[in-house]
């Protein structure tokens, strides 16, 4: 049994390395949702897991495992830790380990200062170690980081074809604009390496989705990473990333549903982060 390697939690704390371990502690908000998915076989048994208050060790509660067949032989064992009041908590799963600290906090001005990355596959065939699709349904993965994008790093590109006359006059005959944005992640005190492995994962994802906008890594440009602190094994990392424009309006509706959890009791989506995203159908079409 194998957990998914798109959990937005880490649960193998590095051993052996040298300097002092990042100071950052990894937030969420209450209404985001930390998926678990750990794949096994049919007749497998999931491992007992906990949630824990990371101030006093008390136990929360008993995680409850759902299945869901992917195959004859594969069986996807996933569960959702969200609700969670103010406070910090960590995860421990019998079999797999502890579970890095995290936050959970509602106080505005500190996840202002944070991003909600949500990503998905269109389907399963992508990969073996995670599900995206339960029932024809979207399964979005939450991963809130500190960081966003600063106005100095958009680049400005364009896709087009011109024609030259006899009388040196241009003519355009096809253009499409691009911009390129910079994501910044972990400035101040940085952030585990980690962090950059996952996202560097993530982006090979179909749908991802940054405070709810649409985003694809710009060809093959992968996260780079800056030292804060030869001492610190905390870091600044960055990655060129272009805005998605021409979509499908009906995949794109489908997607801000299932990122947005609309419809789901009780839920509060002050820090979804895509509630200001309307999909109508003056939207461009090409993309699923």
């Amino acid at each position: 049994m194998i957990l998914s390697p798109f959990t937005p939690i880490f649960f193998q704390p590095r051993k052996g390395s040298d300097g002092v371990p990042s100071r950052y502690i990894q937030t969420f908000a209450p209404t985001d949702h930390i998926e678990l998915q750990l794949i096994g076989v049919v007749g497998d048994t999931p491992p007992t897991t906990k949630v824990y208050n990371a101030y006093d060790d008390s136990e929360i509660y008993t995680v409850e495992w759902s299945t869901w067949q992917m195959n004859s032989t594969d069986l996807l064992y996933f569960a959702t830790i969200t609700g969670l009041s103010n406070g910090h908590y960590y995860i421990v799963m019998d079999g797999v380990g502890t579970s890095e600290p995290f936050k959970v906090t509602d106080y505005e001005l500190e996840l202002n200062q944070t991003t909600l990355i949500q990503y998905a596959m269109k389907d399963n065939k992508q990969r073996d170690d995670a599900v995206f699709l339960i029932d024809r349904m979207p399964l979005f993965f939450d991963f809130r980081v500190p960081g966003g994008f600063k106005d100095g790093g958009w680049a400005f590109g364009v896709e087009n074809e011109q024609f030259v006359t006899d009388d040196a006059n241009i003519v355009e005959l096809y253009g499409m604009e691009s911009t390129q944005k910079t994501f910044t992640m972990g400035e101040g005190d940085g952030v585990p390496i980690w962090f950059g492995e996952l996202l560097n994962r993530l982006l090979t994802c179909h749908y991802v989705y940054f405070d709810g906008v649409r985003y694809a890594r710009k060809e093959s440009n992968v996260p780079e990473v800056t030292i804060n602190d030869d001492l610190l094994n905390s870091f600044v990392i960055t990655q060129v990333v272009q805005k998605v424009t021409l979509l499908n309006p009906a995949v794109e509706q489908s997607n801000h549903v299932a990122i947005r959890r609309i419809g789901e009791e009780g839920v509060d989506n002050d820090y979804r982060g895509s509630d200001q995203v309307i999909i109508n159908s003056n939207i461009n079409r090409l993309i699923n």
